[in-house]
């Protein structure tokens, strides 16, 4: 059985009915003693009061006899407990008047000699087939004895246990509903649960589950809920990349493939075709390098060291390497500045190689690109549009600013700025922007400072 629901079904319903039987059993024990001890009392209340009074009035109407009187009616003599007439109902009397020697024929030896000592006697007795609970007081003579039936012994105690077991069994059937119920409203939730994972094993974006039951599920739905959504945005991500990636693929391939053709027909020069598809060659390269040191980062392969970086030195080296290009797009970069980090200064020198170049793509011509250094902080600001307000929050996603300023991104690629986000954090740091007050945005990669 690997229904959830059977089993708690089940393990709920055999407690219950564990319970329930223990309860039974002691019940049983402990109303056989709650209604034998009762009996005795009142046998022995009985008794006493015969004792006290009834054999008293005996012995004055036995006294009034012997005088010439005649004894009071209703008091039976000695011997004579019972109805005069008519059939006798079985088993012992309730109350008896007996004689010394009549007792002697009805009670247990140990009964007889504490008649004889202490004047009374209390017990348990088979009497005339029957087992009874009786009390005996003595006085002079004559024994009082008084009697009940031990209904707790042999099949008297039927009726009481029959009840006991009507009310078990109603006890049981009240707790197999419960069982079910409860059984079916702690598995809803994870029925819920399990279609929602369905759908989303499918490809398909489930319904939030809604948060119910205890306090464990409600934390399980919201995770839940939080993974769909998480995998859902990875999904989207997935797809976005995937349409960019193999259009950024498609652009440079099909240039490579013309100019080929080109060559082929005799209708292009050699020459100018190599410049272009070495062109083309190093933006696929580049594409494919950005790609892989994105998913390297992501997967935590890429190896980061932390050693004393001087930010500026970062920079002045960052200039150098994109001379050529802002040469090429009208563009200064200018450095300025001192200071110093803890940080992999490869790692650094990456990303600040990024950030100025998607600076020297939006720069116009005769702009200016700012490179700032300051202790555990460098800055790079452009003099380009700026970015729109709302899509701030968004700059460092995967190919959201690819098109920014409506220049493209050069490199086919797209992914410069999430690559600076990974590293900076991968160092320990962060990276933020913000729109400059006249023009243009600036970049501020924040990292740890040096001891």
């Amino acid at each position: 059985m690997r229904s959830l629901r059977a089993r708690l079904f089940l393990a709920i319903l055999g407690v219950v009915l564990l319970a329930v039987g223990a309860s039974l059993a002691l019940g049983i024990v402990l109303t056989r003693d709650a209604v034998r001890e009762t009996i005795r009392r009142d046998v022995e209340r009985q008794a006493d009061g015969l004792s006290g009074g009834f054999l008293g009035a005996v012995r004055e109407a036995s006294r009034g006899g012997a005088e010439g009187g005649a004894p009071r009616p209703g008091l039976p003599p000695p011997g004579r407990g019972g109805p005069a007439q008519g059939a006798r109902p079985p088993g012992p009397r309730p109350v008896q008047l007996l004689t010394m020697a009549e007792a002697r024929a009805l009670l247990p030896s140990g009964a007889v000699a504490a008649l004889r000592g202490t004047g009374g006697a209390d017990g348990t007795a088979t009497m005339e087939g029957r087992i009874s609970i009786y009390a005996a007081r003595r006085s002079g003579a004559t024994v009082a004895l008084v009697t009940r039936p031990d209904v707790v012994s042999g099949g008297d105690f039927r009726r009481y246990l029959s009840a006991l077991l009507i009310a078990g069994g109603a006890a049981a059937l009240l707790a197999a509903a419960a069982a079910a119920l409860l059984a079916r409203r702690l598995t809803q939730p994870l029925r819920r649960l399990s279609t929602a994972a369905a759908e989303l094993a499918a490809g398909r974006r489930p319904d939030p589950v809604p948060p119910e039951g205890t306090e464990e599920l409600d934390r399980l739905a919201g995770s839940f809920n939080e993974m769909s959504e998480q995998l859902a945005l990875a999904r989207d991500a997935e797809r976005a990349v995937l349409l960019s990636v193999s259009h950024d693929l498609r652009t440079p391939l099909t240039s490579i493939r013309g100019y080929a053709e080109g060559i082929e027909d005799g209708t292009v020069e050699p020459r100018e075709a190599a410049a272009v598809v070495g062109r083309e060659a190093g933006r696929l390269e580049r594409l494919v390098g950005d790609l892989l040191a994105l998913a390297r980062l992501q997967q935590g392969a890429m190896e980061v060291r932390r050693e004393p970086v001087d930010l500026a030195a970062v920079g002045r080296e960052a200039e150098e390497r994109l001379r050529p290009a802002a040469a090429a797009g009208g563009v200064e970069v200018r450095v300025e500045g001192e200071g110093g980090a803890s940080a992999d200064h490869g790692r650094v020198l990456q990303v600040v190689s990024n950030l100025v170049e998607n600076a020297i793509r939006v720069s116009p011509e005769g702009g200016t690109v700012t490179i700032s250094a300051a202790p555990g902080r460098i800055e790079v600001g452009d003099e380009g549009p700026g970015i729109p307000a709302e899509e701030i929050p968004h700059a460092f996603e995967r190919f959201h600013l690819r098109a920014r300023a409506g220049r493209g991104s050069p490199d086919g690629a797209g992914l410069g700025l999430a690559i600076v986000r990974e590293l900076s954090e991968a160092m320990g740091g962060s990276v933020a922007v913000e729109n400059l007050p006249a023009r243009g945005a600036r970049f501020t990669v924040r990292l740890p400072r040096t001891a």
